[in-house]
């Protein structure tokens, strides 16, 4: 969600995006542009499901429902999956939002837990766990590729996993 899907190089964000079940309303020059579903948020973004996701790069403002907590805010598409969602990250967050904003992660880290998923390092190497709220999105990234290319390496394996968390 997730906040950007990549912001401080591959596979890396800069706070744990956290499971949510919330609604969004999508605006873009201050009319209402479509809606979609919430299912992960952080600090810095979020995960959009929505059958028609905007190209990367593409500003709008929206407003966010969670936690029985509303939020407006902008934000630009920073990843597209096509007909799934869109990776968005938060810009130009004003004080004011950014306390609704840890208001609701408050919230959300009593009802689920912290990080969708986390990488290890042990002895040299990298372990990757994924919790169960990481894996539908990692499923659904290994099924888009099978489809699109038909065979799947460890290296595009390994890619897809540290992309998703």
């Amino acid at each position: 969600m997730g906040e950007s899907r990549d912001t401080e190089g591959p596979g890396r964000r800069q706070s744990p995006r956290y499971r949510c079940s919330g609604a969004v309303e999508i605006y873009q020059h201050g009319s209402r542009w479509g809606w979609g579903q919430v299912n992960e948020l952080s600090r810095g973004g979020c995960y959009i499901e929505t059958a028609n996701p905007l190209p990367a790069g593409t500003e709008m403002q929206l407003r966010l429902t969670i936690a029985e907590s509303t939020l407006e805010i902008g934000a630009k598409v920073a990843a597209t999956d096509p007909v799934i969602g869109m990776g968005m990250e938060f810009t130009a967050v004003t004080p004011e939002q950014a306390g609704k904003l840890a208001e609701i992660i408050g919230k959300l880290g009593w009802e689920s837990p912290p990080p969708v998923a986390e990488e290890q390092a042990q002895g040299g190497r990298s372990t990757i766990r994924i919790t169960p709220g990481a894996a539908p999105n990692i499923l659904a990234k290994i099924i888009k590729h099978m489809n699109e290319k038909g065979v799947l390496t460890r290296q595009e394996l390994a890619e897809i996993v540290r992309s998703s968390i």
